[in-house]
């Protein structure tokens, strides 16, 4: 007897275990999809049914794909990556540039460039609708690839190298230096400030866990010297106004330091010269929508020395 053909696969439930592959829970998956995680459950058993095999086993803490759970998984973002190319392609036959676009940043970025890109593109490009996600590189890239937001605005530095999953790609935005901060009058006389020169004062710093945090305590290191860190925090505001009120000094990017936060000293950085990059990331389905290609030209845009 012949056996019976196999049975199709569904795309809804496919999504459905990519999303749980992302989210690592089936209730995470359930929130993601607006769904119940009973709704969830049943899908997927509907789909292990039309698999022929076991997709995933439960643990206390989560579900864990199997081996076929897994592959299966990686198929269903190829697949669901070419259904949004070819949305992405019928937009573009459209020439359809309205609608909404969701961006993560890094906090200095988004005050220093996502903003006020976005202020001109509301000005030229009123059917755009932007929402902005304030996060650090590593949860925005986890927001791009649960498609959760169609561009990411991250940061790489010197000494911490970013890697971009697969298939994320990136489009250069700004390469800018890193700049020395200290109150009034601690760097007097000083055009600019080698890192070794600070190694006996005091420092204010993002901390480890931040790619700035890690890249400067690097430099330091290279400089032959640990830094004494007496104020540790990401809240560049916080931190800036702590080196106002001598606290110790700061290395952060230069676009980092806003120019009205406080009364502090800018100097370049001579050696080692430390740089920031920010660069904007997508899935390429996404980047190929006309609406994405437009938000991405105003970032571009913002980022032009020119501008």
């Amino acid at each position: 007897m012949a056996n019976a053909p196999a049975a199709p696969l569904d795309v809804g439930r496919l999504r459905l275990l990519r999303e749980v592959a992302l989210r690592g829970t089936i209730a995470g998956a359930a929130r993601a999809c607006g769904l119940t995680a009973s709704a969830v459950s049943q899908q997927l058993a509907v789909l292990a049914r039309e698999a022929g095999t076991p997709l995933f086993d439960r643990t206390p803490r989560g579900v864990v794909l199997t081996g076929a759970g897994q592959l299966l998984a990686e198929r269903a973002a190829e697949v669901l990556e070419l259904l949004a190319a070819t949305r992405s392609d019928l937009d573009r036959l459209r020439g359809e540039v309205a609608g909404e676009v969701t961006v993560a940043a890094v906090a200095s970025a988004a005050a220093a460039l996502v903003s006020p890109a976005l202020t001109g593109l509301r000005a030229s490009d009123p059917r755009v609708v932007v929402s902005v996600v304030v996060a650090e590189p590593s949860r925005s890239l986890e927001l791009v690839l649960a498609d959760d937001a169609d561009l990411a605005v991250v940061d790489e530095y010197d000494y911490v190298p970013l890697a971009l999953p697969e298939p994320l790609t990136a489009t250069d935005l700004v390469s800018e230096p890193l700049v020395v901060l200290a109150a009034p009058g601690v760097l007097r006389g000083r055009a600019d400030v080698a890192l070794a020169d600070l190694a006996e004062l005091d420092w204010v710093m993002p901390p480890d866990e931040a790619a700035c945090g890690h890249a400067v305590r690097s430099a330091c290191r290279a400089a032959g010297f640990e830094p004494a860190v007496r104020w540790e925090t990401d809240d560049m505001l916080l931190l800036v106004r702590a080196v106002a009120a001598r606290h110790g000094v700061a290395v952060l990017p230069r676009l980092a330091v806003a120019a009205d936060a406080a009364q502090v000293s800018v100097r370049p950085l001579r050696e080692p010269s430390l740089r920031r990059r920010l660069l904007a990331v997508s899935r390429p389905s996404a980047k190929a929508r006309p609406i994405v290609g437009l938000v991405l030209a105003a970032l571009t845009a913002a980022s032009s020395p020119e501008r």
